[in-house]
Protein backbone atom coordinates (compact mmCIF):
# COMPACT_ATOMS: atom_id res chain seq x y z
CA UNK A 1 0.00 0.00 0.00
CA UNK A 2 2.56 2.52 0.51
CA UNK A 3 4.92 1.67 -2.49
CA UNK A 4 1.20 2.63 -4.51
CA UNK A 5 0.92 5.42 -2.10
CA UNK A 6 4.41 6.92 -3.43
CA UNK A 7 4.21 5.72 -6.86
CA UNK A 8 0.41 8.08 -7.05
CA UNK A 9 1.99 10.94 -5.31
CA UNK A 10 5.27 11.24 -7.99
CA UNK A 11 2.55 10.74 -11.17
CA UNK A 12 0.34 13.68 -9.08
CA UNK A 13 3.27 16.11 -10.00
CA UNK A 14 3.78 14.91 -13.45
CA UNK A 15 0.29 15.29 -14.02
CA UNK A 16 -0.57 18.64 -12.08
CA UNK A 17 2.45 19.98 -14.58
CA UNK A 18 1.03 18.55 -18.01
CA UNK A 19 -2.33 19.58 -17.02
CA UNK A 20 -2.36 23.32 -15.65
CA UNK A 21 1.26 24.15 -16.07
CA UNK A 22 3.05 24.79 -19.66
CA UNK A 23 4.08 21.61 -21.04
CA UNK A 24 7.54 20.71 -20.35
CA UNK A 25 9.86 17.68 -20.34
CA UNK A 26 10.18 15.19 -17.03
CA UNK A 27 11.67 12.40 -15.18
CA UNK A 28 9.34 11.21 -12.59
CA UNK A 29 10.22 8.13 -10.64
CA UNK A 30 9.34 6.05 -7.47
CA UNK A 31 10.32 3.37 -5.31
CA UNK A 32 12.47 1.79 -2.82
CA UNK A 33 15.95 3.38 -3.72
CA UNK A 34 16.19 5.21 -6.98
CA UNK A 35 19.99 6.30 -8.18
CA UNK A 36 20.49 8.89 -10.91
CA UNK A 37 23.39 7.42 -13.16
CA UNK A 38 23.21 9.23 -16.08
CA UNK A 39 22.89 13.73 -16.83
CA UNK A 40 20.01 14.91 -17.57
CA UNK A 41 18.20 18.07 -18.51
CA UNK A 42 14.80 17.60 -17.82
CA UNK A 43 12.82 18.18 -14.33
CA UNK A 44 13.03 15.62 -12.14
CA UNK A 45 10.34 14.58 -9.65
CA UNK A 46 11.52 11.42 -7.43
CA UNK A 47 10.04 9.64 -4.29
CA UNK A 48 11.76 6.67 -2.64
CA UNK A 49 13.02 5.95 0.28
CA UNK A 50 16.46 6.27 -0.58
CA UNK A 51 17.19 8.96 -3.12
CA UNK A 52 21.08 9.51 -4.66
CA UNK A 53 21.87 11.76 -7.43
CA UNK A 54 25.04 10.81 -9.18
CA UNK A 55 25.16 12.82 -11.92
CA UNK A 56 24.11 16.29 -13.38
CA UNK A 57 20.80 17.59 -13.01
CA UNK A 58 20.02 20.66 -14.98
CA UNK A 59 16.20 21.11 -14.40
CA UNK A 60 14.37 21.56 -10.86
CA UNK A 61 14.76 18.41 -8.36
CA UNK A 62 11.84 17.72 -6.22
CA UNK A 63 13.01 14.75 -4.17
CA UNK A 64 11.06 13.59 -1.27
CA UNK A 65 12.39 9.88 0.47
CA UNK A 66 13.60 9.02 4.12
CA UNK A 67 17.56 9.31 2.98
CA UNK A 68 18.62 11.70 0.29
CA UNK A 69 21.83 12.25 -1.33
CA UNK A 70 22.90 14.54 -3.61
CA UNK A 71 26.33 13.85 -5.38
CA UNK A 72 26.71 16.11 -8.08
CA UNK A 73 25.55 19.40 -9.74
CA UNK A 74 21.88 20.20 -9.67
CA UNK A 75 19.88 23.35 -10.35
CA UNK A 76 16.69 24.72 -7.92
CA UNK A 77 16.14 21.73 -5.29
CA UNK A 78 13.08 21.20 -3.21
CA UNK A 79 13.74 18.29 -0.88
CA UNK A 80 11.35 16.56 2.33
CA UNK A 81 13.57 13.87 3.56
CA UNK A 82 15.01 12.80 7.09
CA UNK A 83 18.42 12.28 6.40
CA UNK A 84 19.81 15.18 3.31
CA UNK A 85 23.19 15.63 2.38
CA UNK A 86 24.29 17.82 -0.33
CA UNK A 87 27.80 16.98 -2.12
CA UNK A 88 27.22 18.46 -5.15
CA UNK A 89 27.32 22.23 -6.51
CA UNK A 90 23.66 23.66 -6.01
CA UNK A 91 23.00 26.16 -9.25
CA UNK A 92 20.43 27.21 -7.95
CA UNK A 93 18.35 27.32 -4.80
CA UNK A 94 17.37 24.85 -1.85
CA UNK A 95 13.97 24.58 0.04
CA UNK A 96 14.46 21.78 2.33
CA UNK A 97 12.00 20.29 5.15
CA UNK A 98 13.56 17.44 6.61
CA UNK A 99 15.63 16.05 10.03
CA UNK A 100 18.89 16.32 9.31
CA UNK A 101 20.33 18.73 5.86
CA UNK A 102 24.34 18.89 5.79
CA UNK A 103 25.74 21.48 2.95
CA UNK A 104 29.26 19.95 1.44
CA UNK A 105 29.08 22.51 -1.39
CA UNK A 106 28.60 25.52 -2.96
CA UNK A 107 25.11 27.17 -2.94
CA UNK A 108 24.18 29.85 -5.79
CA UNK A 109 20.72 30.75 -5.01
CA UNK A 110 18.92 31.06 -0.94
CA UNK A 111 18.68 28.37 1.58
CA UNK A 112 15.09 28.18 3.02
CA UNK A 113 15.17 25.21 5.69
CA UNK A 114 12.80 24.17 8.13
CA UNK A 115 13.13 21.90 11.17
CA UNK A 116 15.75 19.22 11.94
CA UNK A 117 19.82 19.78 12.48
CA UNK A 118 20.74 22.13 9.58
CA UNK A 119 24.67 22.29 9.00
CA UNK A 120 26.85 24.76 5.93
CA UNK A 121 30.22 22.48 6.38
CA UNK A 122 33.54 25.06 6.10
CA UNK A 123 34.09 24.21 2.34
CA UNK A 124 30.76 25.27 1.79
CA UNK A 125 29.95 28.47 0.57
CA UNK A 126 25.63 30.06 0.01
CA UNK A 127 25.52 33.48 -2.11
CA UNK A 128 22.19 34.27 -1.28
CA UNK A 129 20.26 34.29 1.74
CA UNK A 130 19.94 31.84 4.11
CA UNK A 131 16.46 31.14 6.26
CA UNK A 132 15.74 28.70 8.94
CA UNK A 133 13.26 27.97 11.01
CA UNK A 134 13.15 25.76 14.06
CA UNK A 135 15.93 22.93 15.00
CA UNK A 136 19.28 23.55 15.34
CA UNK A 137 21.83 25.45 12.61
CA UNK A 138 25.21 25.50 12.81
CA UNK A 139 27.24 27.61 10.11
CA UNK A 140 31.37 26.74 9.49
CA UNK A 141 31.35 28.19 5.86
CA UNK A 142 30.49 31.46 4.15
CA UNK A 143 26.79 32.98 3.87
CA UNK A 144 27.32 35.84 1.45
CA UNK A 145 23.74 37.17 2.02
CA UNK A 146 21.44 37.95 5.20
CA UNK A 147 20.99 35.06 7.98
CA UNK A 148 17.54 34.72 9.48
CA UNK A 149 16.55 32.65 11.73
CA UNK A 150 14.13 31.11 14.55
CA UNK A 151 16.07 28.32 15.73
CA UNK A 152 15.87 26.47 18.90
CA UNK A 153 20.33 27.04 18.17
CA UNK A 154 22.38 28.51 16.74
CA UNK A 155 26.07 28.77 16.24
CA UNK A 156 27.90 30.68 13.13
CA UNK A 157 31.69 29.98 12.98
CA UNK A 158 31.99 31.01 9.69
CA UNK A 159 31.05 34.81 7.81
CA UNK A 160 27.82 36.24 7.22
CA UNK A 161 28.22 38.70 4.65
CA UNK A 162 25.26 41.02 5.15
CA UNK A 163 22.98 41.48 7.77
CA UNK A 164 22.10 38.79 10.80
CA UNK A 165 18.77 38.34 12.42
CA UNK A 166 18.56 35.92 14.48
CA UNK A 167 15.99 34.65 17.33
CA UNK A 168 16.67 31.01 19.20
CA UNK A 169 17.46 30.10 22.72
CA UNK A 170 20.80 29.38 22.51
CA UNK A 171 23.09 31.70 20.23
CA UNK A 172 26.82 30.99 19.55
CA UNK A 173 28.60 33.92 17.77
CA UNK A 174 32.61 32.96 16.89
CA UNK A 175 32.77 34.19 13.65
CA UNK A 176 32.02 36.92 11.32
CA UNK A 177 29.27 39.74 10.34
CA UNK A 178 29.61 42.22 7.48
CA UNK A 179 26.64 44.12 8.20
CA UNK A 180 24.07 45.39 10.97
CA UNK A 181 23.21 42.26 13.64
CA UNK A 182 19.80 42.09 15.81
CA UNK A 183 19.73 39.02 18.13
CA UNK A 184 17.00 38.17 20.70
CA UNK A 185 17.63 34.93 23.05
CA UNK A 186 15.75 33.36 25.83
CA UNK A 187 18.62 31.49 27.44
CA UNK A 188 22.60 32.48 26.61
CA UNK A 189 24.28 34.13 24.13
CA UNK A 190 27.92 33.47 23.52
CA UNK A 191 30.28 35.71 22.07
CA UNK A 192 33.70 34.77 20.83
CA UNK A 193 36.98 36.09 21.30
CA UNK A 194 37.26 36.12 17.20
CA UNK A 195 33.63 37.20 16.70
CA UNK A 196 33.28 40.75 14.66
CA UNK A 197 30.80 42.56 14.11
CA UNK A 198 31.46 45.38 11.08
CA UNK A 199 28.26 46.84 11.78
CA UNK A 200 26.06 48.03 15.00
CA UNK A 201 24.58 45.01 16.98
CA UNK A 202 21.25 45.14 18.92
CA UNK A 203 20.70 42.06 21.25
CA UNK A 204 18.77 40.99 23.74
CA UNK A 205 19.57 38.58 26.70
CA UNK A 206 18.59 37.60 30.12
CA UNK A 207 21.67 39.40 31.26
CA UNK A 208 24.51 41.66 29.71
CA UNK A 209 26.63 40.31 27.92
CA UNK A 210 30.44 41.61 27.11
CA UNK A 211 31.21 41.88 23.17
CA UNK A 212 34.24 43.40 24.27
CA UNK A 213 36.42 44.91 20.85
CA UNK A 214 34.23 42.71 18.54
CA UNK A 215 32.22 45.60 17.51
CA UNK A 216 34.01 47.45 14.75
CA UNK A 217 31.66 50.26 13.87
CA UNK A 218 29.01 51.25 16.17
CA UNK A 219 28.34 49.73 19.84
CA UNK A 220 26.05 46.69 20.93
CA UNK A 221 23.06 48.01 23.15
CA UNK A 222 20.87 46.02 24.69
CA UNK A 223 17.66 46.52 23.05
CA UNK A 224 14.15 45.47 25.39
CA UNK A 225 11.76 45.29 22.54
CA UNK A 226 13.74 42.34 20.95
CA UNK A 227 13.01 40.40 24.29
CA UNK A 228 11.09 36.98 23.84
CA UNK A 229 8.24 36.61 25.97
CA UNK A 230 7.65 32.77 25.26
CA UNK A 231 10.83 30.96 25.98
CA UNK A 232 10.27 27.94 24.06
CA UNK A 233 8.40 29.23 20.97
CA UNK A 234 10.67 28.43 18.40
CA UNK A 235 11.26 24.98 18.57
CA UNK A 236 10.08 22.77 16.46
CA UNK A 237 10.95 19.41 18.67
CA UNK A 238 8.74 20.06 21.21
CA UNK A 239 5.53 21.56 21.75
CA UNK A 240 5.37 22.88 18.21
CA UNK A 241 5.46 19.10 17.12
CA UNK A 242 2.54 18.47 19.29
CA UNK A 243 0.52 21.09 17.21
CA UNK A 244 1.72 19.74 13.99
CA UNK A 245 0.76 16.31 15.24
CA UNK A 246 -2.69 17.78 16.09
CA UNK A 247 -3.14 19.33 12.91
CA UNK A 248 -2.13 16.44 10.51
CA UNK A 249 -4.51 14.25 12.74
CA UNK A 250 -7.24 16.36 12.32
CA UNK A 251 -6.57 16.40 8.88
CA UNK A 252 -6.47 12.62 8.96
CA UNK A 253 -9.68 12.50 10.61
CA UNK A 254 -11.51 14.98 8.18
CA UNK A 255 -10.54 12.96 5.54
CA UNK A 256 -11.63 9.05 6.65
CA UNK A 257 -15.44 11.00 7.68
CA UNK A 258 -15.72 12.23 4.13
CA UNK A 259 -14.28 8.74 2.71
CA UNK A 260 -16.60 7.20 5.06
CA UNK A 261 -19.59 9.60 4.48
CA UNK A 262 -19.48 9.89 0.87
CA UNK A 263 -17.60 7.39 -0.63
CA UNK A 264 -19.54 7.23 -4.12
CA UNK A 265 -19.40 10.88 -4.49
CA UNK A 266 -15.69 11.01 -4.29
CA UNK A 267 -15.63 8.47 -6.84
CA UNK A 268 -17.59 10.50 -9.40
CA UNK A 269 -15.50 13.37 -8.22
CA UNK A 270 -11.84 11.71 -9.29
CA UNK A 271 -13.99 10.80 -12.53
CA UNK A 272 -15.06 14.36 -13.43
CA UNK A 273 -11.56 15.42 -12.66
CA UNK A 274 -9.99 12.96 -14.96
CA UNK A 275 -12.84 13.07 -17.92
CA UNK A 276 -12.83 17.18 -17.85
CA UNK A 277 -10.38 18.92 -15.59
CA UNK A 278 -10.78 22.57 -16.90
CA UNK A 279 -14.67 22.19 -16.52
CA UNK A 280 -13.67 21.17 -13.20
CA UNK A 281 -11.08 24.35 -12.95
CA UNK A 282 -14.47 26.84 -14.48
CA UNK A 283 -17.09 25.16 -12.02
CA UNK A 284 -14.69 25.98 -9.16
CA UNK A 285 -14.01 29.12 -9.80
CA UNK A 286 -18.03 29.74 -10.00
CA UNK A 287 -18.52 28.40 -6.73
CA UNK A 288 -15.88 30.32 -5.25
CA UNK A 289 -17.21 33.64 -6.96
CA UNK A 290 -21.36 33.26 -6.88
CA UNK A 291 -21.76 31.49 -3.28
CA UNK A 292 -20.46 35.04 -1.24
CA UNK A 293 -22.92 36.99 -3.84
CA UNK A 294 -25.92 34.70 -2.97
CA UNK A 295 -25.10 35.12 0.47
CA UNK A 296 -24.84 38.69 0.87
CA UNK A 297 -28.07 39.09 -1.01
CA UNK A 298 -29.95 36.50 1.48
CA UNK A 299 -28.74 38.79 4.17
CA UNK A 300 -30.19 41.88 2.39
CA UNK A 301 -33.34 40.59 1.51
CA UNK A 302 -33.60 39.56 5.24
CA UNK A 303 -36.24 37.27 4.62
CA UNK A 304 -33.47 34.44 3.58
CA UNK A 305 -31.55 35.50 6.09
CA UNK A 306 -31.34 31.39 7.37
CA UNK A 307 -30.34 30.46 4.04
CA UNK A 308 -27.48 33.01 3.56
CA UNK A 309 -26.82 31.63 7.79
CA UNK A 310 -26.55 28.22 6.67
CA UNK A 311 -24.52 29.25 3.42
CA UNK A 312 -22.05 31.34 5.21
CA UNK A 313 -21.36 28.49 8.00
CA UNK A 314 -20.86 25.74 4.99
CA UNK A 315 -18.49 28.22 2.98
CA UNK A 316 -16.57 28.40 6.17
CA UNK A 317 -16.54 25.16 6.51
CA UNK A 318 -15.60 24.07 3.24
CA UNK A 319 -12.36 26.59 3.56
CA UNK A 320 -11.33 24.86 6.98
CA UNK A 321 -11.24 21.72 5.40
CA UNK A 322 -10.71 22.14 1.77
CA UNK A 323 -6.72 20.84 2.02
CA UNK A 324 -8.72 17.41 2.84
CA UNK A 325 -11.19 17.65 0.43
CA UNK A 326 -9.11 18.29 -2.67
CA UNK A 327 -6.19 15.50 -1.29
CA UNK A 328 -9.41 12.97 -1.48
CA UNK A 329 -10.58 14.30 -4.80
CA UNK A 330 -6.70 14.12 -6.07
CA UNK A 331 -6.55 9.95 -4.52
CA UNK A 332 -9.68 9.19 -6.41
CA UNK A 333 -8.21 10.87 -9.36
CA UNK A 334 -5.32 8.79 -9.39
CA UNK A 335 -7.59 5.66 -9.16
CA UNK A 336 -9.04 6.55 -12.37
CA UNK A 337 -5.67 7.24 -14.06
CA UNK A 338 -4.01 4.23 -12.67
CA UNK A 339 -6.92 1.90 -13.71
CA UNK A 340 -7.28 0.68 -10.66
CA UNK A 341 -10.25 0.68 -7.77
CA UNK A 342 -8.95 1.28 -4.64
CA UNK A 343 -10.22 0.17 -1.29
CA UNK A 344 -11.12 2.14 1.46
CA UNK A 345 -7.78 2.81 3.33
CA UNK A 346 -6.19 2.82 0.34
CA UNK A 347 -8.08 5.93 -0.40
CA UNK A 348 -7.91 7.71 2.81
CA UNK A 349 -3.30 6.86 3.05
CA UNK A 350 -3.64 8.07 -0.77
CA UNK A 351 -5.40 11.06 0.50
CA UNK A 352 -2.90 11.99 3.24
CA UNK A 353 -0.06 11.53 1.22
CA UNK A 354 -1.57 14.29 -0.98
CA UNK A 355 -2.47 16.48 1.84
CA UNK A 356 1.43 16.61 3.22
CA UNK A 357 2.68 16.77 -0.38
CA UNK A 358 0.14 19.67 -1.09
CA UNK A 359 1.35 22.01 2.29
CA UNK A 360 5.03 21.41 1.10
CA UNK A 361 4.41 22.39 -2.77
CA UNK A 362 2.30 25.29 -1.16
CA UNK A 363 5.31 26.82 0.46
CA UNK A 364 6.98 27.48 -2.28
CA UNK A 365 6.38 31.11 -3.06
CA UNK A 366 4.45 32.45 -6.13
CA UNK A 367 4.59 28.66 -7.27
CA UNK A 368 2.80 27.58 -4.86
CA UNK A 369 0.61 30.68 -3.86
CA UNK A 370 -1.08 30.13 -7.73
CA UNK A 371 -1.12 26.41 -7.56
CA UNK A 372 -2.94 26.25 -4.22
CA UNK A 373 -6.48 28.27 -5.54
CA UNK A 374 -6.58 26.49 -8.80
CA UNK A 375 -6.16 23.07 -6.94
CA UNK A 376 -8.73 23.56 -4.72
CA UNK A 377 -11.05 25.23 -7.31
CA UNK A 378 -10.71 21.95 -9.83
CA UNK A 379 -11.05 19.34 -6.92
CA UNK A 380 -14.62 21.50 -5.37
CA UNK A 381 -15.95 22.16 -9.12
CA UNK A 382 -15.36 18.21 -9.30
CA UNK A 383 -17.06 17.58 -6.73
CA UNK A 384 -20.30 19.98 -6.71
CA UNK A 385 -20.58 18.82 -10.33
CA UNK A 386 -20.96 15.22 -8.93
CA UNK A 387 -24.10 15.61 -7.23
CA UNK A 388 -26.86 14.00 -8.45
CA UNK A 389 -29.33 16.14 -7.34
CA UNK A 390 -32.72 14.41 -6.77
CA UNK A 391 -36.00 15.75 -8.85
CA UNK A 392 -39.81 14.86 -7.11
CA UNK A 393 -41.79 13.01 -8.89
CA UNK A 394 -44.37 15.01 -10.75
CA UNK A 395 -48.11 14.23 -9.07
CA UNK A 396 -50.23 12.33 -10.97
CA UNK A 397 -53.21 13.26 -13.21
Amino acid sequence: MISLLLRRCAFFLLLVAAGILPASAMVVESGNTIVIEKPTNEDIYLVAGTVIINAPAHGDLVVAGGKIYINDTVNDVLLAGGTVVINGYVSGKIRCMGGTLRIDRNVQGDLVAAGGEITVQRNASVLGDVLVSGGNLVVYGNISGDIRTATGRFRLIGTAGRNLDCRGGTIELYGKVMGSSSIAVSEDLVIGERAVFEGPVRYWAPSDVSFGASVKNGKAVRDVSLAIKRPHWYYLGTSSWLIVFWYLASALLVIILLQYLFPHLFERAGEKTYNSMLRSLGSGIVYFVATPLIIFISFVSLIAIPVGLALLLGYILAFLICGSITALVASHWFGHVMGSTGRFWEYVWIAFGFFILFRLIFSIPFFGWILSPLLVCIAFGALFSSVRWRKGKAPAA
